[in-house]
């Protein structure tokens, strides 16, 4: 089953873009990619809502519960 860690890194990697960068596109703080990435830090309910709506996908597919 795909974590939601390895989800967040997948579909920033699809977009092309750097973590700083979506970073800034979603107004969270500057580390925030990296720890959500590495599992370190699991992003807020507001944060995955925010990650979900920016990469057109369901909160189900982003947490690693749906492969739709």
């Amino acid at each position: 089953m795909v974590t939601l860690a390895q989800r967040i890194e997948e579909l920033r990697i699809e977009k092309g873009l750097r973590r700083p960068a979506l970073a800034a596109a979603l107004h969270f703080p500057k580390m925030a990619l990296e720890k959500f990435e590495t599992g370190r830090q699991t992003p807020s309910k507001e944060q995955q809502e925010q990650l979900a709506n920016f990469f057109g996908v369901s909160l189900f597919y982003l947490r690693g519960e749906s492969n739709d």
